[in-house]
């Protein structure tokens, strides 16, 4: 991972991606994600959260 970015999205869009993959997205689920989920679904690219440090 080299870069993290936030962008305005249009009609209530919540998306994460990683790698051009796309993790979560609001508008496919109709929820924001539930807290550690993002990191969960994140770990198969970047390992376990305490590796990131």
């Amino acid at each position: 991972m080299v870069d993290v970015s936030l962008r305005s999205g249009s009609k209530g869009r919540f998306e994460v991606t990683l790698d051009d993959q796309l993790l979560f997205s609001k508008v496919k689920l109709r929820r924001f994600p539930h807290p550690g989920e993002i990191l969960k679904l994140a770990e198969p690219t970047l390992g376990p959260a305490l590796d990131w440090r």
